[in-house]
């Protein structure tokens, strides 16, 4: 990883991210399936009976065009209504296929960006917003419009027209992506959103929206089982098969995707704790800075303030 030597997946985190990976316990992901599995209909296993349940909030593929750039359009409203972004920024979306990822932003410059989705497996009505924000607005697009704005041309850092992926710079671009889906969209008009826009444009039944994020929100706190299974896996006490299997048993994925998210793993390694580890470090921090639900205007100051500035993970502890 460094120089031809691997590291433990910790040290290699520590040493690439400047954050130190927390540790679950498996008995703590087991109390969580207890739970949700009382939520969910049917029989079988906890995961058998999600994927049944959720296979009913799928896009069609024929909608998906549709259904992502009305996320998009309505992430970058929310996101231009609270920052003056330069008058020339864009995107592109692109569909592709073949890819260990759900989304990618390719940031061009100039303020314009390539997104691509991975349509290889279902992609389901909440992924929409969620990857709307995360590689676009307030995400990806918008913190590189922002770092190029602020740090390239207005004070010519020019070293910050290069982005190093496996730095301490991604678990800021990662975390931030993913915290900036609930400062564009909090909770209550999240789900207003999803019910009156995005699912009657999927052909999907609005009155099950709440039921299903009830239950979409119990699933979040499953989010560290990722870094468990690739933890044991890149220390070599899971095989790829064995790593697959904890992943549809604790993350839900099926089978397919818990393969191809084993390719992830076996590509990026410990980035893995940038999306769920950043998360959480921004959102605290954020915080700390009065940027609170009860406050948007404020959580969204701060949230810019992040997004334009040098942090990394040790900054934000």
């Amino acid at each position: 990883m460094m120089q031809g030597k691997e590291y433990p997946f910790d040290e290699e985190a520590k040493r690439l991210y400047d954050a130190q990976p927390p540790h679950y316990p498996q008995a703590y992901f087991d109390s969580l399936l207890a739970a949700i599995g009382q939520e969910l209909p049917g029989s079988g296993s906890v995961s058998e009976r999600w994927l049944a349940y959720r296979s009913g909030f799928a896009i069609p593929k024929e909608k998906l065009d549709t259904v992502f750039k009305t996320a998009i359009a309505e992430a970058r409203r929310r996101t231009k209504a609270h920052y003056a972004l330069p008058a020339e920024e864009n995107f592109r979306v692109e569909y592709v296929t073949g890819k260990p990822w759900s989304g990618y932003n390719y940031y061009q410059g100039g303020g314009y960006s390539l997104i691509q989705l991975n349509t290889d497996h279902a992609i389901y009505i909440e992924r929409a917003v969620d990857l709307a924000c995360h590689e676009g607005y307030p995400g990806h697009h918008v913190f590189n419009v922002l770092l190029e704005e602020e740090l390239v041309n207005r004070r010519g850092w020019m070293e910050y027209s290069i982005y190093p992926l496996f730095s301490p710079q991604s678990l800021i671009a990662e975390g931030s992506a993913n915290y900036g889906i609930e400062v564009a969209f909090p909770d209550a008009e999240r789900l207003a959103f999803e019910k009156e826009v995005l699912f009657p444009l999927a052909g999907l039944n609005p009155a099950e929206a709440e039921r299903y994020y009830s239950i979409l929100q119990k699933i979040a706190h499953l989010n560290f089982a990722g870094n468990e299974a690739a933890r044991l896996y890149l220390n070599g006490s899971l095989s790829r098969q064995q790593t697959a299997d904890w992943l549809v048993t604790y993350t839900f994925y099926d089978p397919g995707k818990a393969l191809q998210r084993t390719e992830f793993i076996d590509r990026y390694r410990s980035y893995v704790i940038n999306y769920n580890l950043g998360q959480e470090l921004v959102s605290r921090w954020v915080e700390r800075q009065g940027g609170t639900a009860q406050d948007p205007q404020r959580r969204w100051d701060v949230f810019r303030e992040l997004l334009s500035n040098p942090y990394s993970a040790s900054m934000l502890q």
